[in-house]
């Protein structure tokens, strides 16, 4: 009997790793060498829309890394869109109050994009698109969280992390809760069956 193919996550998103390490997914990480500034800048001279741009991330990552290796490689980004912008991570605490002050009430949507590789090609693309919306807040509420939930959320988009403190920001949440956190879970569970990478 054959034994299963390794899973490499393409990533260094340490929530990322969570995910799949909480449904008992065996996997390595290597984080992949891409400069994404370069991609989004070649995606903004084309005209690219943001969800092909999310997928060309994805796939960069995990052909970084496929390119390597035999295993099956999954790649994933994620960009928050606001009344048709694109936002990466903010870079400060400031950008993340000015960030939190501009989407407060109101709704945003979470771009997932995820690319798997195997044997240095693309075998399988996902897109997600999970609405948020927002309570309205007010600048002390927002100053009460951002000193809460402290710098870390400088890793999200969004300038929050819906599995911790940000969770108190939100309504709701139309869509798939793991596309929010940043890694589809569930068709992604059903590929790495259909490989032969888990049992059940």
């Amino acid at each position: 009997m054959s034994s299963a193919p390794r899973i490499i996550l393409a990533s260094g998103s340490a929530i990322r790793r969570d995910i799949l390490t909480g449904a008992g997914v065996p996997f390595e990480v290597m984080k992949p060498e891409v400069d994404e500034g370069v991609i989004k800048d070649e995606g903004g001279r084309e005209g690219v829309d943001l969800e092909t741009l999310a997928m060309r991330l994805a796939e960069a990552k995990c052909l970084d890394i496929a390119a390597k290796t035999n295993a099956i490689v999954i790649g994933s980004d994620q960009i928050m869109e606001f009344k048709g912008r694109a936002y990466d991570k903010p870079a400060s605490m400031d950008e993340a109050r000015a960030r939190l002050l501009e989407t407060q009430g109101a709704a945003h949507t979470l771009i997932n994009a995820i690319a798997v590789a195997r044997d240095g090609r693309i075998i399988w693309r996902n897109l997600d698109r999970p609405k948020l919306v927002m309570r309205k807040l007010s600048a002390g509420e927002i100053d009460a969280y951002l000193k809460g939930a402290g710098p870390e959320i400088l890793h999200s988009v969004g300038a929050y992390q819906i599995e911790k403190l940000g969770a108190r920001l939100f309504e709701r949440i139309e869509g798939d809760h793991y596309a929010v956190l940043g890694l589809s879970l569930f068709p992604l569970l059903d590929l790495l069956r259909r490989e032969g990478a888990l049992l059940f």
